[in-house]
């Protein structure tokens, strides 16, 4: 028997979640959120794995994938799943709470076992006061210079979703940015963004990844898309005469066997008129 044997599900926020997917997508979710309980709370963040574990072929999970994994965070190579998560922590502290309660019966050896722990703690070595004080000062110091966490909702709500280009799946994006700060910075999740909507200003909206989607596929990462009509300017097109006298000169060059490498024939020049061959030196 499983040492897990049911999964709590709370139908109202599912159904709430779930309201944008196809009846193909929720089944796809549930197949998930089951072989990732029954895993221990994660799965591997593998395309071919994945869709053997919804009963799809690889083609068709990756035409679902970019509306189903927002609901889960990436954290290199497996996927996890917030709610869920927290669900087997409490299914894994009740099973340890009745391990615990079935122990009572035990009385009298607990009773025993303790009187024996009582007397061996006493022939423990004791600290001395200056080695208590110095323990104490420490931990003291250490409270003191730790870091605050830092308030990713906040920073979400302020630098990253007022640039982002397309505002869709709130509150997916947020999960997403949070768990991409875990590991990234904020200065270079919202320089990636910035550049990701120049890139995308006045183009067409519905080719604009969602935030959720450009957050987990860790899109700050992707090189700057070249701008269309910037490209270098070509040389100017030479007239009939202008290149009539570039031919010549290339003649008289390779007659006198002059290279237009040596600097002592930089100053050579021949002016072409029609009927004029005449050489400036």
């Amino acid at each position: 028997m499983s040492e897990r044997p049911f999964m709590q599900l709370y139908v109202s926020d599912f159904i709430g979640d779930t309201l944008s997917l196809s009846t193909e997508q929720i089944g796809a979710y549930m197949l998930l959120l089951m072989a990732m309980w029954n895993a221990g709370g994660k799965l591997p963040a593998d395309e071919a794995k994945l869709a053997r574990v919804t009963r799809m072929s690889v083609k068709k999970w990756k035409a679902v994938a970019d509306d189903l994994m927002p609901f889960f965070e990436l954290d290199h190579d497996t996927i996890t799943h917030n709610r869920l998560t927290k669900e087997l922590q409490k299914s894994e502290s009740k099973s340890q709470s009745r391990a615990a309660a079935g122990a009572v019966g035990g009385n009298a050896k607990a009773l025993k076992d303790k009187e024996a722990h009582v007397a061996n703690a006493k022939r423990l070595p004791q600290h001395l006061p200056d080695t208590i004080t110095r323990e104490e000062s420490s931990s003291l110091r250490s409270e003191e210079t730790r870091a605050p966490k830092p308030d990713f909702e906040r920073e979400f709500e302020k630098d990253f979703w007022p640039i982002y280009p397309r505002k869709a799946g709130k509150g997916q994006a947020l999960k997403a940015y949070c768990t991409a700060r875990k590991h990234t910075s904020r200065e270079i999740i919202v320089t990636g963004a910035e550049r990701y909507a120049q890139e995308r200003a006045g183009q067409d909206q519905s080719f604009t990844k969602h935030p959720a989607t450009w957050l987990n596929g860790q899109c700050w990462l992707d090189e700057p898309t070249p701008q269309r009509g910037h490209s270098p300017p070509s040389a100017p097109r030479l007239t009939h005469h202008q290149q009539r006298h570039q031919d010549a000169l290339a003649a008289a060059d390779k007659f006198l066997g002059i290279s237009n490498d040596e600097p002592e024939f930089a100053g050579s020049t021949f002016d072409l008129e029609p009927g004029d061959f005449r050489s400036h030196g």
